[in-house]
């Protein structure tokens, strides 16, 4: 079967075979530091790939990853017109003009209603989903809730094949709802800024949660205006 990658180049080396269609990714970072740049990296490799994309954007209205798509000369209006591309709007709540939207970023219950019903409208699609950021959803609902629609929300996703994405903002749920999220994922990719001597440098930690721990390697990226997210060095243990 075919397998997806992230469009990354010095992040797909690391993968091995890439991803199957129906893995869940976990994106977790700092803010700004780069992981709208990583998803569309992603939405764009999956175009050229020929999935049918969907972004959810919570955090930003839907314009903002248009105009950063169309930044790296991607033809937006062609691949929403052919249903190629699709967004959700679940930011600005009320007065949308999307054609998918989320009128309360409280009720998850609905929010897993328009997930579903965008999924189905493109049933038989190899289907990539981006939610940036999840974490936004979650902040005004119980812990509890929580966790309880992650994990059937990840099963339907699995199920039917999707490759999804989430992202997730640092500091923003409380640290149990991300350890515990965080084995419900096949790949965990943290995107951090770094500290002391490094203040300022980007770092990105691939791995999976295995035995209670983050397991991963450790390397330096930069984002480029042209390029987008390059790879610059692996750091060693410590380091």
């Amino acid at each position: 079967m075919r397998r997806a990658f992230f469009g990354v180049e010095g992040l797909d080396k690391n993968l091995d075979k890439g991803f199957s269609y129906g893995s869940q990714i976990m994106v977790e970072g700092d803010s700004g530091v780069g992981k709208t740049v990583l998803a569309g990296e992603f939405i764009k490799e999956g175009l050229r790939c020929g999935d049918t994309c969907i972004y959810v954007a919570c955090d930003e209205p839907p314009s903002v990853m248009r105009q950063h798509l169309l930044n790296f000369k991607i033809g937006v209006p062609v691949y929403e017109e052919k249903n190629r591309l699709v967004f959700i709007d679940a930011y600005e709540e009320s007065g949308s003009s999307e054609k998918y939207s989320l009128s309360d970023q409280r009720q998850l219950d609905k929010y897993f209603a328009l997930e579903t019903e965008v999924i189905r409208n493109f049933k038989g699609h190899s289907i990539r989903l981006v939610v940036d950021s999840l974490s936004t959803l979650f902040t005004m609902v119980d812990t509890a809730d929580v966790l309880e629609f992650h994990r059937t929300r990840l099963k339907y996703l699995r199920r039917n094949g999707v490759l999804v994405m989430d992202i997730f903002v640092n500091g923003v749920l409380e640290p149990r709802i991300m350890t515990v999220t965080g084995h419900l994922y096949n790949f965990i990719l943290k995107m951090n800024f770094g500290r002391g001597k490094y203040n300022g440098t980007r770092f990105m930690q691939i791995g999976k949660v295995k035995s209670q721990q983050f397991v991963s390697s450790r390397y330096m990226f930069d984002i480029n205006p042209v390029y987008g997210i390059l790879l610059t060095a692996r750091m060693g243990v410590g380091e």
